[in-house]
């Protein structure tokens, strides 16, 4: 078309653009093309403005997606209410919520219209940044304004309200809706479902489900999925079994997030042969087992001591081009360490390394373990020097895990100075650490040291619980010392924790 003696209207090259946007999303390639129109001294007009606003906003190049709102404005034209609607979800996209919010309030006092999408893609971006309450103060404002909220925009926030635990805020707002006639669908309910099993409220939960079919709203996969696993996480495998039976018989076909959900409640509580029927059962149903199925697979065989099978899942997905992510690796690894095949857990963090995959803090807390329970002090404390070196981010666990191996090795002052060097860091230290501590101290008899970190534990505010007390009670009762243990016992008591 360039090269054509007499050049089409930039109607025409909008047209291509607009269809490489919608059947690609191949935004980097519009951008190019828009370029070669541009060397070709061919004006865009507000359409091709418009697609390439939207094009960069997509790329999270947004200082050139409003540089183009500028350009739209010096060409004497008005940005229509979908090109500003591209520019808030543009800054919701890249976590500009804030600068959303300011854009809104200029072009509202500008006297721009924008319309419900507009609004439901702002107060969309506030609930995915946690700003529930700006979302619904936004929500107070469209409700006395002349752009009235819609059922996208409500359910949006009670999802949000739910995700936040806010359950009972979340049924006011549906209430709300249902007053004024905006009829909730299974998107709400949903929402409604997955706020009352993650507050532990699965009878209600139930109910609500049962609703949905009275009103003739059909409960999707994602619904039946949400109780589901809940049940799994209360360890109620027969009701989830049962939910499973009524999906099924409502037409609804189970897909391969259900089976993996089953899959991990069986897995917790070791149930390897059940484990091992599911993931069966997704393949003979025509499904594709997915990288989170094998890792749960492999996951219930290391658990089962059932190593060699998981290494022959591990290859098998390799076989199947299948690329293991780092929890894959993480929990074959952690498997390998615990049965005693440290060499081989190794090479899984090279193949990892090879693939790009960092090895992480759990990767390498899986060898630490194996290290401090095997008496290979010298080699953990090398290898958390390592972990913080290489600046991998580390949590607590990683220091109670080599404090705790150092105390039952006889290594208590080089257990001290990685104590120390936690409160040298500003590491806000928990009843485990300190508790770890104060038995490092009583195993040597060390009495005075550990009562004196009892105290100190609890002018930094950290209060012992029943196992910190436990321990010194029952060290200072083997030692002799049964004033100091009586004295112990009864402030426990007086505490409420025996």
């Amino acid at each position: 078309m360039l090269q054509m003696r007499n050049t089409p209207s930039i109607i025409e090259f909008t047209k291509i653009l607009s269809s490489i946007v919608k059947t690609k999303n191949n935004y980097s390639t519009v951008i190019s093309l828009s370029q070669q129109l541009e060397f070709h001294g061919i004006r865009s007009d507000i359409f091709t403005i418009s697609i390439l606003i939207n094009s960069y906003c997509h790329l999270g190049k947004i200082t050139y997606a409003f540089s183009l709102l500028g350009k739209i404005l010096k060409m004497g034209y008005q940005p229509d209410v979908i090109t500003l609607t591209t520019l808030i979800k543009g800054l919701c996209l890249n976590n500009e919520v804030q600068k959303a919010l300011h854009f809104h309030d200029d072009v509202i006092a500008k006297g721009f219209q924008l319309n419900d999408v507009s609004y439901g893609t702002l107060i969309n971006g506030l609930c995915k940044m946690g700003q529930t309450t700006a979302a619904l103060q936004l929500l107070r404002r469209l409700e006395g304004g002349s752009v009235k909220p819609n059922l996208v925009i409500y359910s949006t926030i009670i999802d949000s309200l739910c995700k936040d635990k806010l359950v009972d805020d979340a049924f006011e707002i549906f209430s709300e809706m249902v007053i004024k006639g905006i009829p909730p669908n299974v998107i709400t309910y949903s929402a409604l479902i997955y706020g009352l099993c993650i507050v532990s409220q699965l009878k209600k939960a139930v109910v609500l489900l049962n609703e949905m079919v009275l009103k003739n709203i059909n409960p999707d996969v994602y619904t039946f999925t949400i109780l589901i696993d809940a049940f799994c996480k209360e360890g109620k495998m027969k009701e989830a079994k049962s939910m499973l039976a009524v999906m099924m018989k409502q037409g609804t076909k189970p897909n391969v997030v259900t089976y993996n959900t089953l899959m991990d409640g069986y897995c917790l509580h070791n149930e390897v042969k059940k484990v091992k029927n599911i993931f069966n059962t997704t393949v003979q149903s025509g499904m594709m087992p997915d990288v989170k199925s094998y890792s749960i697979m492999i996951n219930g065989f290391c658990k089962s001591k059932m190593v060699d099978e998981a290494i022959n899942l591990f290859e098998e997905m390799h076989l199947k081009n299948m690329f293991p992510d780092t929890v894959t690796y993480n929990t074959l690894i952690f498997g390998l360490c615990k049965s005693g095949r440290i060499s081989n857990a190794w090479k899984l963090v090279n193949e990892m390394s090879d693939r790009g995959q960092q090895p992480d803090v759990i990767t390498y807390n899986s060898f630490l373990h194996t290290l401090c329970i095997n008496h290979h002090l010298d080699k953990a404390i090398a290898l958390a020097k390592k972990i913080q070196d290489q600046d991998i981010q580390h949590d607590l666990y990683t220091y109670n895990m080599l404090i705790d191996g150092l105390c039952k090795g006889g290594r208590l002052k080089d257990a001290q100075h990685v104590f120390k060097e936690l409160f040298i860091k500003g590491y806000n230290l928990s009843v485990v650490t300190y508790t770890t501590m104060i038995g490092g101290f009583c195993k040597e008899g060390m009495f005075e040291e550990a009562l004196a970190l009892l105290s100190k534990m609890e002018d930094k505010g950290c209060i012992p619980d029943a196992v910190t007390f436990e321990i010194i009670i029952c060290a200072l009762f083997e030692s002799g010392e049964n004033d100091k243990a009586v004295k112990l016992l009864r402030e426990m008591i007086a505490r409420g924790l025996l």
